[in-house]
């Protein structure tokens, strides 16, 4: 790139990408310079690793509701910033073809124009209209949309038709005088358009129906562009001409300067300046006249095909490398080399407002506004691996794996060192820190608890026994003037004028018991940064912050207040941000499976590394101008956390995106509907953000079912199994930066079968009462009829057995009855004998004095009949015992 060339872009177009933000102590103008790794952009690349499905990109466009479409060989793709969706035949049958080339934008979207049809894009496909029968012998170029909804159709064989009532019309007007093909169309007024072709530049009149002539056919006009004030056409043989009021040609850059141009990438951003891809690879941009060119180190000179400069944001398709899209970065790092892609340890500032910086194995450094410095073993140093710093006064030490170096400020010359030799008790130095007396405190392995006294001679907390060998790695001096320090396995240790007070264990399993850094708030609160979470301590109470309710690792190595917006946390995947708001919420929760809402910040808002230095101190500084400087295995990353006040202000923009279920795809509107029968059906949404997409936190709940917000992290969909038929309101929660921005709503009403209708329910219900009691009905007559049965066949047994005891009794009735025949016949024969003698007897009485002859007298014959009587009264008793007898029987 040619000096003048250079510099221009950089001191204009990319002083507009980094608006007026301060330089850190370094460089105004950090942006894309292919000789050095120096940058404070990010480019992020979309390509087949991670959602296109192809990486040469045809067309770019941004659809009404804000998404990103991207054309490809291999089909369409949307994008939101975070996620991408394909769209190709195997997805959506209603596509008649692959690959689509060009985009034109309407109020209503994006229409996509492939060889032999359109589609219409907004949120998804809308409409594919089949344009086989006029692009048979030819392919379709251009589409145009007016604002009734009329389309008009341009094909390379430079056939222009209408497209109504679903039909194809020829436009009766255009009738070229020679052979062409059809280019571009570009609107220059509500019934006014240019037409681009090979052989001409012509314009027009569709409520006139007219046609004129603005460029002979020897011009060849293969793009038009811009806007309505500035608009540019571009020949391959002439240059880049401005059209004016008049529609004439002015030239602008002629071809010469521009040979290299790929035309399908020209457009013109906001300021009026034009944009381009080279063929050769590389930007082209042209402002005022002048051409420069430039080229990512990312893009290793990939041909660009298309270009969108929206804000300070950079769409560029390419052929070969996918999508890039090049943006601030967010996160700066400091414009030095000697700071580049170096492995960072300990960071702290000086009273000077110098940064002092160690590394892992490349010494120690200080910048002093544009200024760096450097110290390596061979300028005294103990050895180049830094593992903690501090400040005193005119003094920096620098503790390391090899003891302390005293580095006289003033000077730049070491004055002391601390060893083994002269007062540590172990020569790895885990921190050096200054408390509010000016006391150097000195924390190394095996026990070592050190301070410095005035008068420079080294001396020992004392510890109890068990604390010998302990290793301590962080310290912290308390509001009370404690010394809080945190150790390893052996948890937190409290020490009051050089004595020993407590040990407090913390509620970690040993091989998360290493307390990297420790923080106390305003109300007394102490907080611990550990390899198990953060641990709070209040009230003398317990409460962990873990990866289940939010981190994003279970390793905490730095907890800093940036005193403006929240909390700001470092870890292996960046540096982790939460609202007061949001923490507020989880130091009051007694739930928990508490989830806090953070942002995170790494690679990808330009971060060297998302991977931070832990086991060091300290892990982080915040300078006087609120800025933390994170210290990561390539390089320092500085945040300004006061940046955040004006991105809180951004939009956002969120969209109700596509319900499924089966294999049909809906999109979805207001509310949506589940047809009778289905049970699993999926609903996505999208947050569309391209300039930092992981600033959200989204929640969810389902109205009617629970009050609990639950969790999404990135999934941009919900899936559903078994929603029971009714009304139900899925409601999405967005929190940016921590801090609650909006809630969507979307109705959903699953429809129920006929079989779960109240009426099939409350027949059902009918039927079953009547089944149950049919069934007891039948189960009781049933029972009826056995016991019945059962009576009846004991009633008939009994009646058996009676009968046969009847018989029996009949039996012996009738032998009863011959023996009382025969009884009675007996006795009869003998009662007759005695009863006939006494009847004689008293009838010879009563007429004794007729018989004359009686030989016995009264007497003898009274006599006689008593004794007759008697003998019936012995037959008589006889026969009643003898009866009595036969009773007993």
């Amino acid at each position: 790139m040619k000096p003048k060339a250079y510099l221009f872009f950089i001191l204009l177009s990319f002083s507009y990408f980094l608006g007026s933000s301060e330089n850190y102590a370094q460089s105004t103008n950090l942006w894309a310079d292919s000789s050095s790794q120096k940058k404070n952009y990010v480019m992020e690349i979309w390509d087949n690793s991670n959602g296109l499905p192809q990486n040469a990109v045809f067309a770019m466009k941004k659809d009404k509701s804000g998404f990103l479409w991207v054309s490809t060989e291999e089909g369409l793709v949307r994008l939101d910033g975070i996620s991408s969706k394909v769209f190709d035949r195997g997805n959506y049958p209603i596509m008649k073809e692959q690959t689509y080339y060009t985009f034109y934008k309407s109020e209503n979207g994006i229409w996509a124009s492939g060889d032999r049809s359109i589609a219409f894009l907004n949120k998804s496909i809308l409409k594919v209209i089949d344009c086989s029968s006029i692009s048979q012998f030819s392919r379709i170029r251009a589409v145009f949309e007016d604002q009734e909804g009329r389309l008009l159709i341009g094909n390379s064989q430079g056939e222009i038709y209408r497209f109504e009532n679903e039909q194809f019309v020829p436009l009766e007007f255009w009738k070229p005088v020679v052979n062409l093909e059809i280019q571009d169309f570009f609107q220059i007024s509500q019934s006014e358009l240019l037409v681009g072709t090979t052989s001409g530049l012509y314009k027009i009149n569709i409520e006139k129906n007219t046609t004129k002539e603005v460029a002979p056919s020897s011009f060849s006009a293969m793009k038009v562009f811009g806007n309505s004030n500035h608009t540019y056409v571009f020949s391959p043989q002439e240059g880049i001409f401005r059209i004016n009021e008049e529609l004439q040609l002015e030239e602008a850059i002629p071809i010469q300067e521009v040979k290299d141009i790929d035309f399908n990438s020209l457009t013109l951003d906001t300021e009026n300046r034009i944009w381009a891809g080279s063929l050769e690879g590389g930007l082209i941009f042209i402002e005022n006249g002048e051409v420069n060119r430039f080229n990512y180190p990312e893009m290793n000179k990939y041909p660009i095909r298309g270009i969108i400069k929206d804000g300070s944001t950079l769409y560029l398709g390419t052929l070969g490398k996918g999508l890039a899209i090049v943006k601030p970065a967010r996160v700066k790092q400091p414009n030095f080399e000697e700071l580049q892609k170096k492995n960072i340890k300990a960071l702290i500032q000086g009273s000077d407002s110098s940064i002092w910086i160690g590394t892992r194995s490349d010494g120690l450094f200080r910048i002093v506004g544009n200024k760096i410095d450097s110290w390596k073993e061979e300028d005294g140093l103990l050895t180049n691996g830094i593992t903690t710093l501090a400040t005193k006064e005119d003094k920096v030490y620098i503790g390391s794996s090899q003891g302390v170096s005293i580095l006289d400020i003033g000077t730049g010359k070491f004055s002391a060192f601390f060893t083994k030799e002269n007062g540590l008790k172990n020569n790895y130095v885990q921190a050096v820190y200054k408390d509010s007396k000016n006391t150097i405190w000195i924390l190394t392995r095996n026990g070592g608890l050190h301070y410095i006294e005035e008068n420079g001679t080294i001396q020992q907390a004392d510890l109890p026994a068990e604390f010998e060998r302990t290793r301590f790695v962080s310290i912290l001096e308390s509001k009370n003037g404690d010394m809080i320090v945190g150790s390893m396995s052996r948890g937190v240790f409290r020490i009051r004028d050089g004595v020993f007070i407590e040990n407090q264990p913390l509620p970690l399993t040993p091989s998360e018991d290493i307390i990297y850094c420790i923080h106390e708030d305003k109300d007394g609160t102490l907080f611990f940064g550990t390899h198990g979470g953060l641990i709070m301590l209040r009230d003398g109470q317990f409460k962990s912050l873990k990866k289940q309710n939010g981190l994003q690792t279970q390793a905490v190595y730095s907890f800093t207040n940036d005193g403006k917006n929240g909390y700001w946390i470092t870890n292996n995947f960046g540096a982790q941000f939460f609202s007061y708001q949001e923490f507020n919420l989880f130091k009051e929760s007694t739930d928990d499976s508490f989830f806090i809402g953070s942002t995170l910040y790494d690679q990808s808002v330009g971060m060297p590394n998302s991977e931070a230095n832990g086991l060091i101190f300290p892990a982080v500084a915040r300078d006087f101008k609120g800025r933390i400087w994170v210290p990561t295995v390539e390089g320092v990353g500085i945040i300004d956390p006061s940046l955040q006040s004006s991105l809180e202000k951004e939009e956002i923009v969120f969209q109700w995106d596509e319900l499924q279920y089966g294999d049909k795809k809906e999109t979805i509107n207001e509310e949506i509907t589940i047809p009778e029968g289905i049970r699993m059906f999926q609903v996505s949404f999208s947050l569309i953000d391209f300039k930092n997409p992981s600033q959200y936190s989204v929640f969810y709940l389902i109205e009617s079912k629970s009050d609990n917000w639950l969790p999404l992290k990135d999934q941009r969909f919900l899936f559903f199994n078994g929603l029971k038929p009714g009304n139900y309101t899925l409601k999405v929660k967005i929190l940016r930066y921590g801090q609650q921005e909006a809630i969507y709503s979307l109705p959903i009403r699953v429809s129920a079968s006929f079989f779960e209708t109240l009426f099939f329910k409350i027949s059902l219900g009918l039927a079953v009462i009547l089944l149950i009691y049919l069934a007891l009905k039948f189960y009781l007559g049933l029972r009826l009829k056995n016991q019945l049965e059962a009576k009846v066949s004991k009633r008939t047994l009994e009646l058996s057995q009676t009968n046969e005891k009847l018989k029996e009794a009949v039996k012996e009735i009738e032998k009863q009855k011959e023996v009382l025949h025969e009884l009675t016949w007996n006795q009869s024969h003998l009662l007759r004998a005695p009863l006939s003698k006494a009847i004689g007897i008293n009838q010879l009485l009563l007429n004794y004095s007729k018989y004359q002859k009686v030989e016995k007298s009264k007497e003898e014959l009274e006599q006689e009949l008593l004794s007759s009587l008697k003998q019936v009264d012995e037959i008589l008793k006889d026969t009643f015992n003898k009866s009595e007898n036969l009773k007993k029987s």
